[in-house]
């Protein structure tokens, strides 16, 4: 605590300074001033806590002095001290906030008592103003975590109405907004397996963020849906807030271990915000991972997001591929699959954020349904509990950018070790033949040759043959032929579908040799099986 003693004669100071024990009452500094003008430079410079002033005094008195304080420093305890036993005196000392008013010459156990009284009130206001402060801060707070709940609710969904009623009620300010816009991005992707190391760089970058919107009085932080998640809603969505909220972005994103940047969106508010989050939500799968810009993406105007052209149907077709080259063990077939399977799924001028994590989640599914089918497929297959699924980050290069050479890398990695466990089994079922019927099953539609089958799977043709029929006792031919009749008589239960088209897609280029052999499988044409199978219906 602080004190400061004004009086114009010298003699007087170092009086009050020589009678009271200021360490005893919690007084530390004690400064002096032998002018009202030298007085307010103290205060302004030093901020004390306790005036002890002459009343009279050129220039200015002390009730000059007190007006002073009273203006903008009323935290200031003031004793005044005077030669005048003047009521005029006491009672503007007294109105203009005077603890007390001693006379000249001083008594020292008057003197402490009145100090010890101005520090007490002081330290009592000062407390009372500290619990109000924290109230309020609490009050603040918990208005601002209720705000925040209610514009989540909003966005969700959850009973919109009613939030929006309550919302308005807590924030009158946002009952003239009229738009509205939000700011998206999820860092769970991106996080490797030493998640603790991201925590603090995490947090740093979402606090200077509320510092920044806090600042900018443009908007604020909601809720997170899950760990590494930031949504913001944004009452200013102008092109000069953007042009800041890029620049902050970039000026933080070079000491941050993973990616900078948002997807960004505008709308009508409160009625269109669900819709305005889901955009930004969506804006931030726009971002280009190989060139991770811009930092703020959005899917306006005119946005249209890069199709990999692959139906469903398409999508199987590529993924039958990339397990035959597995069955085969031909690397450099996988090789070539792979590189295929990738370029399908992502467009390399365009790999969007949004569009590599679908290929990366493809990925693990094939992987996972492909585990499972061996193990139904070939007795005393077992999954091995080390292998590691692919992680978003496993793709990446260090400066976070997509690399395809590392994904092409990760999944060849991947088939060899499939491989390697399948061949791994000590059973009949393990024996390379099988994987050979695998892999006509897989093919059944595609153009075959014993030949080209033999060299795929790096055997001789003509004990491939041998070995094939003394296994499934008939030839690889009749088998594919029976996969292809029997895919092509669930064909024929669609009416609408031409004889030339099955046949066609079952692998048979030829119609009239598709119709022989359908004849020879099922003792009946394929326009007969399709009308008894139509009069079956209709009994």
């Amino acid at each position: 605590m602080k004190v400061l003693i004004v009086d114009d004669e010298a003699h007087v100071i170092r009086a009050v300074k020589l009678l009271v024990p200021w360490q005893e009452l919690g007084i530390t500094e004690t400064y002096e001033a032998l002018t009202p003008q030298d007085a307010i430079r103290i205060i302004e410079a030093e901020q004390p806590e306790i005036l002890i002033t002459d009343i009279v005094m050129q220039d200015l008195s002390g009730i000059d002095l007190m007006k002073y304080i009273a203006g903008s420093l009323k935290h200031i305890k003031v004793i005044v001290i005077s030669g005048y036993n003047n009521f005029d005196y006491v009672r503007s000392s007294l109105q203009h906030g005077g603890v007390d008013y001693l006379l000249k010459p001083l008594d020292q156990d008057q003197l402490i008592e009145a100090v010890k009284k101005a520090a007490d009130a002081w330290n009592q206001e000062h407390d009372l103003y500290h619990t109000a402060q924290i109230h309020k801060d609490q009050i603040d707070s918990m208005a601002t975590l209720c705000r925040e709940n209610l514009l989540s609710r909003l966005i969700h969904g959850d009973h919109p109405e009613q939030a929006c009623r309550k919302l308005m009620e807590l924030s009158p300010e946002l009952s003239e907004l009229t738009a509205c816009g939000f700011t998206y991005c999820n860092l769970e992707p991106f996080i490797s397996g030493e998640e603790a190391s991201w925590n603090e760089p995490f947090h740093r970058y979402r606090d200077a963020l509320a510092c920044f919107l806090a600042d900018s009085g443009a908007g604020f932080l909601l809720p997170a849906d899950s760990r590494y998640e930031i949504a913001v809603f944004l009452t200013d969505y102008s092109p000069a807030f953007q042009e800041q909220l890029k620049n902050f972005l970039q000026s933080v994103r070079q000491s941050l271990p993973f990616p900078v940047c948002m997807g960004v969106a505008a709308g009508i508010f409160p009625g269109g915000i669900m819709e305005t989050y889901q955009k930004a939500r969506a804006a931030f799968g726009a971002c280009n991972m190989a060139s991770l810009s811009p930092v703020l993406c959005s899917l306006e105007p005119g946005f249209h997001r890069p199709f990999h052209g692959l139906t469903e149907k398409q999508k199987e077709v590529d993924d039958r591929m990339l397990l035959s080259a597995l069955l085969t063990g031909n690397e450099q077939l996988i090789d070539d699959s792979i590189s295929l399977w990738i370029r399908s799924r992502i467009p390399e001028d365009a790999p969007l954020l949004a569009i590599v994590l679908e290929a990366v989640q493809d990925e693990n599914r094939l992987f996972a349904s492909w585990a499972e089918l061996f193990e139904n497929r070939h007795k005393g297959f077992r999954h091995q509990t080390e292998y590691v699924v692919l992680n978003f980050r496993d793709i990446m290069d260090g400066s976070m950018r997509i690399s395809f050479e590392r994904f092409r890398r990760r999944m060849r990695a991947d088939i060899l070790f499939l491989y390697g466990e399948l061949k791994s089994i000590h059973s009949p079922e393990a024996d390379m033949i099988y994987q050979v019927a695998h892999y006509i099953e897989l093919n059944y539609n595609q153009p075959f040759s014993q030949a080209a089958c033999a060299q795929t799977f790096f055997v001789n043709q003509e004990y491939l043959c041998r070995k094939f029929k003394q296994t499934f006792h008939v030839t690889m031919i009749t088998y594919l032929n029976d996969l292809r009749i029997k895919q092509a008589r669930q064909m024929l239960k669609d009416p609408m579908i031409k004889i030339r088209q099955i046949a066609h897609e079952v692998g048979f280029e030829d119609e009239k040799y598709f119709s022989r052999q359908f004849k020879k499988s099922t003792g009946m044409t394929p326009n007969d099986y399709r009308a008894r199978y139509q009069e079956q219906l209709g009994e």
